[in-house]
């Protein structure tokens, strides 16, 4: 396993064009180190110690049989053991500290500095229980290239800290991983750079489509959608001319912004949000600012999620901010809107090719967010391995092999898929290294998992605007159009529908009763209505539950939204108003189109809504009480029935007699 100890947000943008991998691994308590099998003669190669640590061990083995290495243990009395690399690395982009400590315990930080330049810190907190003893790392991702030679040091708080192997990824190490150019997906903002060429593509595994150019003939207001193709994990995409535009990192107003230029096809032509306080639009322009109306319409500030997701905002004047995906439009677009209420999209960025080498090709694996079902959640992807002018078949493994496996640990010289499976049972973040050799040739490539536990209802509710939720087991209790209400052991939530990005809902063919499990989505808290936008399809139970609504005996308030009650001896007066003794009154709407709120003494259900500031029960069902012996007079005098409220009671006056609503005359 491969846990993240600091540097989380870096360590899953694991970049895969590295020129080249040293690997040291330390073999005594000054810092004697090999690499590979070649033990470092600590004058041309290895490490100059700087303090000695506290002990030396390797290859141990649990009760299990699981192997594991101690490598130098610092502990509390000899902080500040460390030791600085006799080789000059040119071009450090990541350094990898392999390390564990014991079972349950072992707290500081690892210091690593590069040169003159600045000192880095990765903090070390306490393990899992039972997990701290085997191998993982700790990743440090550099913005920007580094030259020097490496210094790391361990100040230990608690226990023991043990290391066992140091990783440097510079341009003098070995061979490179690419031979071709690609497009690669963006998985953090420090991997975006100067005037990259970039794809903008959609972040939703179903759709094909990609960013298109600015057209006027054939879509003056915003930027068509055209077909992409991308690789199955969807890490790649394949270059497009019709696709690519090129990324500028500057400053405004004191703050990082970015700015899109299309220099294949226009000169001077940067991508804008002209929209005004209207529209949605976004097209190209020959200037970033316009004093009058737009503002630094031109200007666009980045946000990258672990998966890939980009948040890309105009920083100008109109209302619509957000560029997304439109799959509702005919034809799909990318256009700007107001809030994060369309298919979200993402980057991809030229890799080029690190010179006509020998060398294999393997993509980075990101299985993305799984979300936990009953304590598991498996899966797996297939991947292609390219190679060139091999000579060697390839030999296949895993640097640390939980919980991820391989399908083979053999592939041809000239390449072939390989797939990539895992099984896991505790929420967290799983990373690994698939590593290929052939001879002298070795390529590592990243495996990024994040495994996420489901949440009630009432956690969910107390997320973030546009947060990430992933709901536990769901109820439907009501559904009508977009609208399905879900409740669970701990409270009621909307899920807003708004369709899996291609123009098809999640919920089509959803009833009352039906049981939804793995339920992922956004969500908002809109004016008051706690709503989840849905992301990806639902697991349905094949058996319905019973649904009835919650019996309300108490005052309703803004709390209950999105519940489904009942309330009984409710009268609907001729303003909609729900009464009873229990809730006072409400606004009660036939939302659903059900042509209830019959003006009588009623039992009512209702979904309890949050609308322009006033509370409002939607009907769903109205059950009136019978009063017999009131038929035959209201059908013998239709022209002169009156209602009236006489001492607080509601009664009927039929020309000049009263009767009770029991046909009781008065």
């Amino acid at each position: 396993m491969r846990i993240v100890i600091s540097f989380l947000c870096l360590l899953l943008a694991i970049p895969v064009s590295f020129a080249g991998i040293t690997t040291y691994t330390f073999t005594s308590i000054d810092w004697n180190s090999q690499v590979g099998a070649t033990k470092c003669d600590g004058k041309t190669d290895g490490w100059v110690c700087d303090k000695e640590a506290h002990s030396y061990s390797y290859g141990n083995t649990d009760a299990q049989g699981r192997p594991y290495s101690r490598g130098v243990s610092v502990k509390t009395s000899t902080s500040g053991a460390g030791a600085t690399s006799v080789v000059t690395f040119e071009g450090v982009r990541s350094i990898d500290v392999n390390f564990c400590q014991n079972a349950s315990k072992g707290k500081g930080s690892i210091f690593v500095q590069v040169g003159d330049n600045t000192s880095y810190e990765l903090t070390i907190n306490r393990p899992p229980k039972g997990v701290g003893q085997y191998n993982r790392d700790t990743t440090l991702l550099l913005s920007n290239a580094e030259t020097g030679k490496i210094c790391f040091w361990v100040t230990c708080t608690e226990n023991a800290i043990n290391i066992n192997t140091l990783t440097i990824h510079s341009s003098n190490g070995g061979s490179s991983p690419f031979t071709t150019d690609t497009y690669q997906l963006v998985t953090h903002i420090d991997q975006l750079q100067d005037s990259d060429q970039i794809i903008i593509g959609v972040h939703n595994s179903d759709v094909i489509n990609i960013m298109g150019y600015f057209d006027e003939s054939i879509s003056s207001n915003n930027i068509h959608a055209i077909r992409g193709q991308y690789s199955e994990d969807r890490t790649q995409v394949a270059a497009n001319d019709n696709a690519i535009y090129t990324l500028h990192k500057t400053e405004l107003n004191g703050e990082s912004a970015f700015y899109i230029e299309d220099n294949i096809r226009y000169e001077c032509a940067y991508l804008v949000a002209n929209g005004g306080q209207t529209k949605n639009k976004l097209a190209l322009w020959d200037k970033l600012y316009d004093q009058n109306t737009y503002g630094y319409y031109g200007y666009w500030d980045i946000h990258v999620a672990q998966d890939g997701e980009a948040t890309i905002m105009n920083l100008g004047n109109s209302k619509g901010k957000y560029l997304q995906y439109n799959a509702s439009n005919n034809p799909p677009l990318f256009g700007c809107y107001t809030d994060l209420s369309q298919t979200p999209v993402c980057i991809y960025r030229r890799v080029e090719a690190l010179g006509d080498t020998v060398a294999i090709v393997a993509p980075l694996t990101n299985f993305g967010t799984v979300l936990l079902s009953k304590g598991v959640a498996a899966g797996k992807q297939t991947i292609m391995v390219n190679a060139n002018r091999l000579t060697e078949d390839i030999s296949v493994s895993l640097k640390h092999g939980a919980p991820f496996q391989l399908s083979t640990t053999s592939l041809d010289r000239d390449g072939g898929q390989l797939t990539i499976s895992y099984q896991v049972e505790l929420g967290g973040n799983y990373i690994d290294t698939l590593i290929l050799t052939s001879g002298d040739i070795v390529c590592e490539a990243p495996i990024i998992l994040r495994a996420v536990a489901p949440i009630t209802v009432s956690q969910a509710v107390q997320s973030a605007d546009f947060e990430t939720v992933y709901l536990d087991s769901v109820i439907v209790t009501k559904k009508y159009d977009s609208y399905i209400f879900v409740r669970d052991h701990t409270g009621s939530m909307l899920i807003y529908d708004t369709g899996d990005g291609t123009g098809q809902r999640y919920g089509e063919g959803l009833a009352n009763g039906h049981v939804l499990r793995q339920v992922v989505g956004r969500f908002r808290n809109y004016y008051g209505v706690p709503e989840l936008s849905p992301t990806q399809a639902w697991k349905v139970d094949k058996d319905k539950v019973a649904c009835l609504p919650e019996l309300i005996s108490t005052t309703i308030d803004s709390a209950d939204v999105c519940r489904y009650i009942r309330i009984e001896n409710v009268t609907i007066d001729e303003y909609d108003m729900a009464s009873s003794p229990s809730i006072c009154s409400i606004r009660a709407v036939d939302a659903f189109n059900t042509g209830l709120l019959t003006e009588l003494p009623t039992q009512l259900d209702a979904v309890v809504m949050w609308s322009w500031n006033e509370l409002q029960l939607w009907c769903v069902r109205q059950e009136v009480n019978s009063y017999t012996g009131i038929d035959h007079i209201t059908n013998a005098h239709p022209q002169t029935i009156q209602k009236r409220i006489i001492n607080n009671q509601l009664v009927i006056q039929v020309d000049n007699n009263t009767y009770t609503v029991l046909g009781t005359k008065l």
